[in-house]
């Protein structure tokens, strides 16, 4: 039966594992317990099997691309370049973790055979075998490979305890097998500090980042002291974790978490929410929707700040979903045409990646004769930007909606890009206008 199924997927390639996953999906779950169970744990197991052949094709395809383009003369300084990018978006993954993903099966399929034929057999999770890659992408070649010798001499304790016991466990060898190791990764460290953030829901930013030991220890006894220092007072009433939110963002900002900081905001909104004649949510670009009244309670609080100059001069058309659009002579996309297309777009437009812009990009290149205009144009990160100019990476715009342009990969795949829905787009019967004389909150969107 192995033998049957493995001939009939190499037969019909895509097609049969699409065929098996549909196959999966028609199986019943079994009244018995036990027998529920067991499929669990045979699905978790082929799972592992199907990353480790992702890995096969991803590495297959890295060296395929390359050794085509080094016949050929092309890129011979870098011919896998734009791979990982193309296998990014095949696993419907940003850029970034497309690529780590790729460098990752290049480590299994070199340095960590033993590790790679676990995951084949499904001893091991793509969890465990990432904690193995990440601790060993240090250490030189035949320490990497000894570690993973050692692993699987001591499997069951291993692979067996959960992922805490197997990092310790790879650090423990790591540390013995090259002991100046250590200063290097302090080194990293403090070349990696970083600190950031996100939106992670309509009202909350996520501020996340790393800090060598020293330096994260020492905000981390700050954050502890204002902590111990409010706790003292006894009309406290914050938890542990708002008093450190609070005092972190008075050290970083200067000001106090009560009292309302100026800032500059750019909002998109239909035209008549600014008239209170609509109560459709506002956009604001790169960190998503807020409410009309909220937008209007902005606008409101300063009537001399620039914000109110920026709403009404970026709206949008009720009838087509599109920003007022703009066109340039110049080569560069600047001004207010550049404004408009990051409202438009508000993230890198390459599937997947969601990465924040960085470049406003000619989807037909300007040596191709690209304009500089919003219907030739694309919000990039930077690695994204850069990407597009592989051999055999091609984009065009194409009629859409909204604005919409066609990536063709290497390989011969496509992709459509379309940009996000704005607020104040109609669908027909939904939502009219607010009426005069209707009370706040009196009726439901969209009814008289």
């Amino acid at each position: 039966m192995v033998q049957v199924i493995a001939d009939f997927l190499t037969v019909h390639g895509a097609d049969g594992i699409r065929a098996l996953a549909a196959s999966l999906n028609r199986m019943d779950v079994p009244d018995n317990h036990f027998d529920t169970v067991e499929n669990l744990v045979a699905m978790e197991e082929t799972k592992s099997a199907l990353v480790a052949k992702q890995v096969d094709h991803a590495v297959a395809y890295e060296d395929a691309l390359s050794l085509d383009r080094q016949s050929r003369r092309v890129r011979e300084k870098n011919p896998g370049w734009g791979a990982s990018k193309e296998i990014a978006l095949a696993l419907r993954l940003s850029p970034k973790r497309g690529t780590e993903f790729t460098n990752s099966s290049r480590i299994l399929e070199d340095d960590l055979p033993q590790t790679l034929q676990g995951l084949r057999a499904g001893k091991l999770t793509w969890v465990q075998a990432q904690v193995v890659i990440s601790g060993t992408r240090h250490l030189q070649q035949e320490n990497r490979r000894l570690i993973d010798q050692l692993l699987w001499e001591e499997v069951n304790s291993c692979f067996d305890q959960g992922t805490a016991l197997l990092t310790s466990v790879i650090s423990y060898w790591a540390l013995l097998l090259e002991p100046q190791t250590e200063e290097d990764l302090e080194d990293k460290a403090w070349k990696n500090r970083h600190i950031g953030g996100y939106q992670i829901n309509a009202h909350e930013i996520l501020i996340s980042g790393t800090f060598p030991l020293s330096m994260g220890a020492a905000i981390l006894q700050v954050l502890a002291r204002e902590k111990a220092k409010a706790q003292k007072q006894t009309d406290e009433k914050r938890n542990a974790g708002q008093i450190q939110a609070d005092a972190f963002y008075g050290l970083i900002t200067g000001a106090h978490p009560g009292r309302k900081t100026r800032l500059e905001i750019l909002l998109v909104m239909d035209a008549a929410v600014l008239a209170g004649q609509s109560d459709e949510p506002v956009m604001i670009p790169g960190y998503g929707m807020i409410s009309a009244k909220r937008a209007r309670e902005l606008i409101a609080e300063d009537p001399e700040d620039q914000l109110a100059t920026w709403v009404r001069g970026i709206y949008v058309n009720s009838r087509t979903g599109r920003l007022m659009a703009m066109e340039s002579q110049a080569r560069r996309f600047t001004g207010n045409l550049k404004k408009l297309i990051k409202a438009r777009d508000q993230y890198c437009r390459t599937p997947y990646c969601n990465g924040k812009i960085q470049d406003m990009d000619h989807v037909v290149q300007v040596r191709k004769n690209g304009k500089t205009t919003e219907a030739n144009s694309s919000s990039r990160c930077a690695g994204c930007n850069q990407t597009k100019e592989a051999p055999g990476w091609e984009e065009k715009p194409i009629k859409g909606q909204r604005h919409t342009f066609k990536i063709t990969t290497p390989s011969g795949h496509t992709y459509i890009s379309k940009a996000p829905p704005l607020p104040g787009i109609k669908i027909e019967g939904y939502p009219k206008r607010k009426q005069e004389g209707n009370p706040p909150g009196g009726s439901p969107p969209g009814n008289p």
